[in-house]
């Protein structure tokens, strides 16, 4: 697949909240940027998504029903209160 440079602008909060993630993930802020917008794109259309595919954008579930998303922020969350303070 081809790349192309974008050029984002955010708060610096953000910005930080970025890197401990990736930190904490092993993948490049490009790269947790771009599974975002897939993901996005792809509940934007419907699509399925098969389990392979979940694996490997990182989609977390529940068995709880508990919506993926809340539970990836519950988790996001739990990880970045551990490094909090550290750089």
């Amino acid at each position: 697949m081809n790349k192309t440079k974008l050029t984002l602008y955010v708060d610096k909060e953000i910005s930080e909240k970025a890197k401990k993630i990736s930190k904490i993930t092993g993948k490049s802020i490009s790269n947790i940027v771009s599974d975002f917008i897939y993901k996005q794109y792809l509940e934007s259309n419907n699509f399925e998504i098969s389990e392979k595919v979940e694996k490997w954008i990182g989609i977390a579930n529940s068995k709880a029903g508990e919506s993926y998303k809340k539970l990836r922020d519950k988790i996001y969350e739990e990880k970045l209160k551990k490094y909090e303070g550290t750089s």
